[in-house]
């Protein structure tokens, strides 16, 4: 939907990074951008630099609407601000989507060639094996051998095979983030889901509700 929303000082505003949600506030509103405190989680900054790309989630009274803008600037009044363009289009999303849940699962993996689509892979793709570590109804982590480290890089699309309880679930993320561990023999990518329908985010919240209730329910035995 076109960006008819009303950004207000003061108002609650994150950074969707790697799913992971980084909290800030509105400080200041002009025609073009909107200026916000540093980006904060779990007292790690996020130094956001000029033309850097992100997801924004914004709250407005009863709405929440996600965007993707880019940083214009930094500026200092009272507190240094990070000044983002204003969207141009914005999308209504529900805050349930970016619960994350831990979730230990072999999956497969192959880098998504750009020229093809999801259904016409050939035997030239290289398939390979990944673990999760997490995942919300907006993207995923996974753990891969150090041996991948010259294959993947930011920005690259990977094709995800989950298996469910009763057959599979392809989808299609963006590598957002990678980190290696300190022994530099594992590499975690945060994936960001990119092109998934409404159906297959629903079924991905639904299974991820059941584990969370299953935690609660051993949880609440073990007291």
């Amino acid at each position: 939907m076109d960006s008819n929303i009303n950004f207000t000082v003061n108002s609650r505003i994150e950074i969707d990074v790697d799913s992971e949600i980084y909290k800030s506030n509105i400080q200041d509103v002009s025609e073009d951008y909107i200026s916000i405190s540093i980006p904060v989680n779990n007292h790690k900054y996020m130094p956001l630099s000029k033309g850097e790309k992100v997801d924004v989630i914004y709250y407005e009274e009863k709405n929440v609407y996600k965007f993707n803008t880019v940083v214009v600037g930094r500026k200092i009044e009272r507190i240094l601000m990070i000044m983002l363009k204003k969207p141009e289009k914005v999308q209504i999303c529900q805050r349930r989507n970016f619960v994350r849940v831990p979730l230990i699962l072999d999956v497969l993996c192959a880098i998504f060639p750009l020229e093809k689509d999801l259904y016409h892979l050939n035997d030239q793709v290289e398939v390979f094996k990944a673990c999760s570590v997490d995942m919300s109804g907006g993207g995923m982590k996974i753990v891969v051998d150090v041996k991948m480290k010259d294959k993947l890089k930011y920005g690259d699309i990977i094709i995800v095979t989950i298996p469910m309880e009763n057959d599979s679930l392809t989808l299609k993320g963006k590598i957002v983030r990678i980190t290696s561990n300190k022994d530099e023999t594992k590499l975690t990518c945060g994936l960001s889901f990119i092109d998934i329908d409404k159906k297959s985010r629903e079924r991905i919240i639904r299974v991820l509700f059941q584990i969370m209730r299953q935690h609660i329910k051993k949880g609440a035995k073990e007291d």
